[in-house]
Parts: structure tokens; sequence; C-alpha cells
């Protein structure tokens, strides 16, 4: 006798169940006892020009991180708290490094501050790395300064330090490409040992050098470690979205993908098309070409439910279709983005492909059902023959939107020609303007002209003319011949 084996869920830090009230209060004890601490070397150290001058810029940079938080329109309580945990987590390790080297006043050589910058730009984007940056530099600056250190080098180092890494380090899909990196930023770190402590020439001898620079090299090493270390924590505790998990997902033998593949190849290879379509027009515009080439793998796996159902499954056999009533067939097509979300959300994805399986079809018209429907009776009403949405809400969905009808159209074509692609792209890019499926989407008509092009491009390319190859007896040798 076999036994059911029971589902175990995976066990998820729920983030919009994460109550930034209670994370902040949980900072409140340190941060008033770092808040004393602060205050009693002020005023044992810091004149009162030097305490003015470092509070206006603290609460400048504050000022401009508000500013650039209140105008991303895609920042989320996720951000926070990475932002937060990270922040919160190098200050404390700043404040260890400072009390084990009470005697060294270029300990602050050590701290592997470029972690800080290249999480903040992996986890939020580059202008935020930029302008936090300072604001790190800034902090590391006093807690160093107890140590005897000159502030302002201590200021140039961590903010040069964070600046550059946020240079070198383009991406992190790779992890070999994090470790050659690597090699450039420990470069710039010992440039920097050498202006800041070669007073002469002798000096390169000196201890002090020599231990400045070994810990530049432990600083970069310790930051590499704790980049790979600390990425995969975030991606899977707070679910977040990133390029490391998106082309984790990218994989062929995901349970989901390999579902859509045995029981919908059909579906599948629509995927592949639309994939491959949506990542070159999102990179034409500067949208997230990976998330738009990883969500249009999943964005029709609601179809495997019931795969027969849609026409690129049926391989030519019997329309089933054709024995329904267009109002029972709109039904079955029109719930097929909520299956697929609903699929999404069960395995765990990210709510940015779940968001996009949702709205790849926005409310748009599904036309042949709903005139079929016309045919029949006068008095049909079209909201039922609408999806229920909503319409696309970034960039990457709606350009999906485009590619997946532009795929199954041109597809439906015998031998296109290039102008009768290009028509058929525009005249359904115009369809959707006109149905105002583009209106939260945050796409220009400059965009949306540069994305048509590059679809047409993809597509003549695809679909470009072969040359007719001449049949098996054309190609019989003839009597002595090869």
């Amino acid at each position: 006798m076999k036994v059911a084996k029971r589902k175990i869920p995976m066990v998820m830090m729920n983030i919009k169940k994460f109550n930034i009230h209670s994370v902040l209060a949980s900072f409140l004890t340190p941060a008033i006892f770092l808040t004393f601490m602060l205050v009693q070397y002020i005023q044992e150290h810091v004149s009162l020009n030097q305490f003015l001058i470092s509070l206006s810029m603290v609460l400048l940079t504050l000022f401009i991180l508000s500013m650039e938080i209140t105008k991303d329109q895609n920042w989320s309580r996720q951000k926070t708290v990475t932002f937060t945990f990270i922040g919160s987590g190098l200050l404390i390790l700043m404040y260890a490094f400072q009390a084990i080297g009470t005697e060294m006043n270029y300990i602050y050589y050590i701290t592997p501050i470029a972690a800080y910058s290249i999480l903040i730009k992996y986890f939020n984007e580059e202008r935020f790395a930029i302008i936090s940056s300072v604001l790190m530099a800034i902090f590391g600056s006093f807690i160093f300064s107890l140590n005897g250190a000159n502030g302002y080098y201590v200021f140039l180092f961590l903010l040069l330090s964070q600046w550059f890494a946020i240079f070198f380090f383009e991406s992190i899909k790779d992890r070999k490409s994090l470790l050659k990196t690597s090699m450039s930023l420990l470069s710039v770190h010992i440039l920097l040992v050498v202006m800041f402590e070669m007073t002469s020439w002798m000096s390169i001898t000196s201890t002090d050098f020599l231990m400045s620079l070994l810990f530049v090299s432990l600083s970069v090493l310790f930051a590499v470690i704790l980049t790979l270390g600390i990425l995969p924590l975030f991606e899977a505790g707070f679910n977040m979205l990133t390029d490391t998990k998106l082309l984790a997902l990218s994989n062929p033998n995901h349970p989901l993908l390999r579902k859509v593949l045995v029981e919908a190849p059909g579906t599948y290879h629509h995927s592949v098309m639309v994939a491959n379509l949506s990542e070159s027009a999102c990179e034409a515009i500067g949208a997230n070409g990976l998330l738009a080439r990883v969500a249009s793998y999943y964005h029709d796996v609601g179809k495997a439910i019931k795969p027969h159902m849609f026409i690129e499954n049926q391989n030519k056999g019997k329309n089933p279709h054709d024995s329904l009533p267009p109002e029972e067939s709109a039904r079955i097509i029109l719930e097929h983005p909520k299956d697929s979300a609903r699929l999404l959300k069960e395995h765990g994805l990210p709510k940015e492909v779940i968001d996009i399986a949702e709205q790849h079809h926005g409310t748009t018209l599904l036309k042949y059902f709903y005139y079929k429907a016309k045919d029949r009776k006068s008095n049909v009403m079209e909201r039922y023959f609408r999806y229920d949405g909503p319409i696309p809400q970034s960039k990457e969905a709606a350009i999906i939107n485009i590619c997946d009808s532009v795929e199954a159209a041109v597809r439906s074509k015998d031998k296109p020609t290039n102008d009768e692609i290009n028509e058929l792209v525009r005249a359904i890019i115009y369809d959707r303007l006109m149905d105002g499926q583009f209106n939260d989407s945050q796409l220009t008509i400059h965009e949306i002209l540069k994305v048509e092009k590059d679809i047409c491009d993809m597509l003549n390319g695809i679909f470009h003319a072969r040359i007719e190859y001449p049949k098996d007896s054309m190609l019989q040798p003839t009597q002595g011949g090869h």
C-alpha cells in the first residue's frame, strides 16, 4: 500500500507581516547607548564648528535620502528593512573594530565597508547607494576618530572605498566575476594606503604601513565574503528579487517549467519566444530585461491546468471550443492569468513575477469569442469577455503584454513578410494604447516606439526568408558525378 506523501510548505518570512515599527524599536536601546557615547565624545574632542559642519552634512544626506525614497515608486518595506539591517550591522561592526584596535589609529582600513555599498546597490539602486555611502562615511569617521585617527582621512577612505566598489561591481550574476573584480578594488585600496600613509620612502618598511596594507587586503576579502554570504539570506528570508534569484528561476528544471514543458509543450515554446522578444525590448529602453525573460517563462503556467483548451497545444487536432458556447470558452481562457498567479504563489515565486503573470493580458477584450457571441445574439455584454486585469503596472509587464500578443499573431501567419510583421506589431500596440492598457505602466511614447522597432527587428530576424531547397530527386548525383 502506497502512503501518500504530505507536501511540507516552505517556511518563508512574510515581509508584509513584518512591522517596521517593531524593527526600529529593536534598535532603540543600542541607538540611545551610542548616542550618549557620541555626545560624550563630541564634548571632549570636537569643536563647535566641526560639530555643526558634520551635523549639517548628516542632515543634508538624510534629507536627500528621504527625497530619493519618496521619488522611488518601487520602494518597498523589503528595501527599508534591508537598508536598516545592513546599515546598522556595519555601524556595529565598525564600532567593534574601533574597540578592538584602540591603540591602532589605522584600524579603520580593515572595515569591509565596500560590502555595504555593493549590497545597497544590488538590493536598491546605484544612485541610492552613492548617496547613502556618504552618510556611512560620516558615521565611520566619527567612530574611528575615537582612536585618534585623522577624521578627514577616514572619511575619504571610507567614501572612496564605497564609490569604487559601486563602480567596479556592475553585477553579481556571476560569482567568478565578483572575485575577479575584487582584485581591481584591492588595487584601489592599496593606492589609498600609499596616499595616506606613505609620508617618506622610509615609511615603506614601517610597521604601520605594512599593517595598513594587510588590513586593506583583509577588508576586500571580508567584503567579498560578506556579500556572498548575506545575499542568499536576504533573498530567502525576505523573498527579495535579485539577479541571482532570477537566474536560478530561469533553470528549465524548475518544477513549474517542467510541468509546462511536459503537459503544454506548445505553451512552453510560446513562452520562450515571448521571453526572447521581451528581454530584448526591455533592454532597448533600459528596463529589467532579466526580469522580463524570467516572468515570460512563467506568465502562462496556468495553461498547464487545461492545456488542450489553448490552440498552441492542440496539434491540429479537434478544437474543443468548436462544441462549446463562446461564453464558456471565454470563461476558460480568461481564467488562465489567475491560475498562473495562484500556481506561482503556491511555489513561492517573487511578487514581481506573480504580478506580471496576473497583468500580462491587462483588461483586454477576448475579441474572437466576443464577436462570435455577438453573431448569435446582439445583447452581449463586453465586460464578460474582458480579462479581469489589472492593467500592466510596470514597463516589463506592458512589454510582455505586447510581446505575448505579437508572438501569437505572427505565428498564426504563413510565411509573413517584413511589411506584414511591421504592420501587425504596430496595429497591436496601437490597439493597446487606445484601450488604455499602458496608462499605469510608466511607458513613454518614445519608449513605445523603441519597443516597436526592437520587436520588429527581432521578428524579422526570426521569420526571415529562407532558400527553397531542391527535392531529393534533384539532388541525386548524375552518372559519373560525385
